[in-house]
């Protein structure tokens, strides 16, 4: 019986070191560097209720000499103040796959940005998944654009890739309001 017990227990800990991220469908990237610039967000990760979401938020890719990008976030948080954060992102051999470090810029732990639909001069979808403290993955997604909306049925289509598609949850995903912002 101990022995099943102890088998029990290197399994658990084995899968939950194996845990991974699932890789989505993408389409072609030529030239990641296209990304540098703003972006608006148009929907994207939520993780604190609909009631608690920043509007107005933004994504400003510094290109750097090495080839990554710096990352400035910056949002108005519910009660109208001003919230910002930065980041590192980091390409990969994937043209596809991008490395976001929070600050401070480790290396050691990062969230997987794969580029799933883009042309770099309107939209980008992408899907977001990193391993939570239980070591399950956790799978979001982003819409930007270069402007703060984008019509209909662009979002719908993105939208529908996401969740359907690349497997986004709806739990961690939602629409963020642009309107009526002060960039």
């Amino acid at each position: 019986m101990k022995m099943i017990a102890t088998l029990i227990l290197v399994f658990a800990i084995a899968s939950s070191t194996l845990a991974q991220c699932p890789v989505p469908p993408t389409v072609p990237v030529s030239d990641v560097a296209k990304i540098a610039g703003r972006w608006y967000q148009i929907a994207g990760p939520t993780f604190s209720g609909t009631e608690n979401q920043p509007k107005c938020v933004t994504a400003d890719f510094t290109p750097k000499k090495d080839g990554n990008f710096n990352l400035t976030m910056n949002a108005t948080d519910p009660d109208g103040s001003k919230n910002s954060g930065v980041g590192l992102v980091e390409r990969t051999d994937n043209q596809n796959l991008l490395k976001l470090h929070t600050s401070p810029y480790t290396t050691s732990s990062s969230i997987n940005v794969y580029l799933v639909d883009t042309d770099f001069d309107n939209y980008l979808a992408a899907y977001i998944c990193f391993l939570d403290p239980s070591q399950s993955p956790v799978q979001t997604g982003v819409i930007l654009s270069r402007a703060n909306t984008v019509d209909a049925e662009k979002y719908a289509e993105l939208t529908d890739l996401l969740i359907n598609k690349a497997g986004v949850s709806t739990d961690y995903f939602i629409a963020t309001n642009q309107k009526d912002c002060q960039y």
